[in-house]
């Protein structure tokens, strides 16, 4: 590898490109997410799925048929209509950047001074791995964490605003479906009204289970419990195709519907199964559920939602984390207690634009700091929603002064 240490490190990183999330050896990653949510919604879909080019994003939506049946008698005449029944919705692109930068001092310390070529080599893979692993695993956290983060309007909502929509803003516990929180009013998602005329099925379903005032469960048994809130939202939110004429109707693939959930959520349903059961799912020595399910619905743990202030309380008129230990007040919705978001896969999503999806760009070199070499990898993408009726929270509410 002929030339100076430093151009030769400089041409390897502009011609080198590698997966998202490289193994680096020797090198463990400790700054990595317990689960990244990401992985489930890209989880087999290629790219016609999540990759799409133009201006915006946008695409239609039917809320109502307008129907024009009518029963008649022979020789009836008839008064023919065309109903207009697609609405449009359109939203931006949101972009973020990340980098990796190296000075001529650390490679041509690291690499300088009669190395072999295979040697200088062998510095030189390491060194990109190095700084690609602390990349990607920046880049990669830096999407996933926005996915739970708290909704903001002027910040999502907004033509103007730099933050990709998170789940939140399209599901949650509020009223149609409009976030209350920090951040700006939210009168649309995605710039539909879900309080017009004909638009109510824009908001997601919501059932709820009781607690009380400092978060006790109420009986997992009974219609106030857990599993019956379940069983409400299970039926809100399942929609079946007709027997004929199926490729105008919507056959929701079961393989990409999950219900996300804290550890604590996680927890409480898997000791709500070991109570229903004389016998242990996996062996009778092994008392985990590993995957626990709900109609064949996998329950997903999502660890920003351990934390993540997400939950407006009426009485202080702020947010907190599902895990608040305050007694709440009859007046405000209670905090304490798991959330469990019911997500369809099938309709919401996040989308990339082909142009630019995790795209490298040329390494730079600023007149201003001519030791220091940069790479960008540039990012344009969106959350986006396809029916918010189809997507539900099970939450809890405040209905019996227990523990």
């Amino acid at each position: 590898m002929a030339g100076s240490a430093l151009s030769v490190f400089n041409d390897f990183m502009k011609a080198t490109d590698s997966a998202v999330l490289t193994n680096a050896d020797h090198i463990t990653n400790e700054a990595v997410k317990n689960n990244y949510l990401l992985r489930r919604f890209m989880k087999g879909r290629g790219p016609e799925e999540v990759l799409q080019g133009g201006k915006t994003i946008k695409d239609q939506i039917m809320f109502d048929e307008d129907s024009t049946f009518e029963y008649y008698q022979p020789n009836a005449t008839f008064t023919w209509q065309n109903p207009q029944v697609l609405e449009e919705w359109e939203i931006q692109w949101r972009f973020c950047v990340d980098h990796m930068s190296w000075t001529d001092h650390e490679i041509e310390l690291n690499a300088g001074g009669g190395l072999s070529s295979k040697a200088r080599h062998a510095v030189y893979k390491r060194l990109r791995k190095v700084k690609e692993q602390r990349l990607w695993t920046s880049l990669i956290n830096g999407v996933d964490n926005s996915l739970f983060a708290a909704p903001e309007a002027d910040a999502m909502e907004a033509a103007g605003g730099t933050k990709p929509y998170s789940i939140p803003a399209f599901i949650n516990e509020a009223s149609n479906g409009l976030y209350v929180g920090d951040g700006g009013t939210w009168s649309t998602k995605m710039g539909i009204d879900p309080t017009a005329t004909g638009k109510t099925k824009w908001k997601p379903k919501t059932a709820t289970y009781a607690v009380g005032n400092h978060g006790g469960l109420a009986s997992h048994d009974n219609t106030q419990g857990i599993l019956a809130a379940f069983d409400n939202m299970y039926l809100s939110v399942k929609f079946s195709a007709p027997p004929t004429k199926q490729e105008y109707f919507e056959n929701d693939n079961l393989y990409r519907q999950f219900i996300a959930c804290s550890k604590k959520g996680i927890t409480d349903y898997g000791a709500i199964l070991r109570l229903q059961q004389d016998r242990f799912a996996v062996s009778p020595q092994d008392p985990a559920f590993i995957k626990p399910t709900y109609a064949g619905i996998e329950l997903e743990y999502v660890s920003d939602l351990d934390t993540a202030a997400l939950y407006r309380d009426a009485d202080d008129n702020s947010n907190h984390a599902e895990g608040s230990t305050y007694a709440v007040a009859a007046s405000g919705a209670p905090t304490y207690g798991p959330r469990y978001y019911w997500i369809n896969a099938n309709y919401l999503k996040p989308v990339f634009h082909t142009k630019r999806y995790m795209h490298r760009h040329d390494v730079m070199t600023h007149p201003n700091q001519p030791f220091t070499h940069v790479q960008p990898v540039d990012c344009w993408m969106n959350l986006v929603c396809q029916s918010m009726q189809r997507q539900g929270i099970v939450s809890p509410a405040l209905a019996f002064a227990g523990a």
